[in-house]
């Protein structure tokens, strides 16, 4: 049965063997899904990869709920879209450069309800070059079906059906290993859109959600890098060749410790710039109104 996928060795499409459930392509090159439970398409030559130590600062932050607004931001933008962007009862969803795969459980658990009500599937895939990330991602959901399991036969008058897990694949974002026109739906969160590979696997008429930083987010935190910074204004957030429907900034404040700005400042792309002076004296700091600003953008292919 063919799929959505292209081979990363030929780049010819890969079948699904239904007795293996591995991929296979015409020359083939076979691929198994592996023991933890993601993909090894193909591996960057020099991923960005975080310690251990950062892993566990990020995803304690981030599931504590600090991005709760932004996530609601993101669902309340979608929602008017999902009839428009379902086909054949599914919404096929990609998350570039996921990460531990934060947002694809989060915008699942927000859209949870109102596509149940719409009789749709959100089909969910996550891409990343760095291979710890999805190890992580995919422990998270293993130990999140275990549970919906227990609670399930722990309750005897109920038998929902587990959820349906993201596909998460270990693929250089240069070649995307998918089929052009393959998603409704790709979200960029915190991401900036380099190349043309994202719109190459979105459909005609499908959805590119983009969430980037704005200039005064982390604005504490940025001043002790860039002492004599000054702010900029908002860039535009026009795509080439699609319809931009709707802009949104989310902005709000938070309390935070030494420790929890240092996992903040990992999540930046400038983090390389603190040295350990810098670092010692953020950790020693406290931020009673530290500054979050998102610039959210929600386009159409044309």
């Amino acid at each position: 049965m063919k799929s959505i996928y292209h081979c990363p060795v030929c780049n010819e499409s890969l079948m699904l063997h239904e007795e293996s459930k591995g991929l296979h392509c015409a020359n083939k090159h076979h691929f198994d899904k592996n023991e933890h439970g993601y993909w090894v398409f193909s591996q960057a030559k020099k991923p960005k990869l975080d310690s251990r130590q950062v892993m566990r600062g990020k995803r304690f932050l981030l599931e504590s709920g600090v991005f709760s607004p932004l996530v609601e931001t993101i669902t309340e933008m979608l929602k008017p879209q999902l009839a428009h962007i379902a086909s054949e009862g599914a919404i096929q969803h990609l998350d570039y450069d996921c990460g531990e795969g934060y947002y694809l459980r989060a915008i699942k658990s927000a859209l949870d309800e109102p596509l149940q009500q719409a009789e749709f599937n959100l089909v969910q895939h996550g891409v990343n070059e760095a291979e710890n990330a999805l190890f992580s991602a995919a422990k998270i959901d293993a130990e999140a079906e275990a549970e919906s399991s227990s609670n399930s036969n722990s309750d005897s008058g109920s038998n929902p059906e587990p959820a349906e897990k993201s596909t998460l694949i270990v693929s250089t974002l240069r070649t995307l290993p998918f089929a052009d026109g393959s998603f409704d739906l790709v979200t960029l969160i915190d991401k900036q859109l380099k190349g043309k590979e994202p719109l190459r696997v979105l459909k005609q008429a499908g959805y590119l959600l983009q969430v980037s930083p704005a200039p005064r987010h982390l604005w504490q935190l940025k001043g002790y890098i860039y002492p004599d910074m000054k702010e900029k204004a908002v860039q535009s957030s026009q795509v080439s060749g699609l319809e931009l429907l709707e802009t949104q900034r989310v902005t709000f404040k938070l309390n935070v410790d030494g420790e929890q700005a240092l996992t903040f400042l990992e999540m930046t792309p400038y983090a390389w710039r603190a040295n350990d002076k810098v670092r010692k004296q953020i950790s020693k700091a406290h931020f009673d109104e530290l500054e979050i600003d998102f610039i959210v953008t929600l386009s159409k292919k044309e």
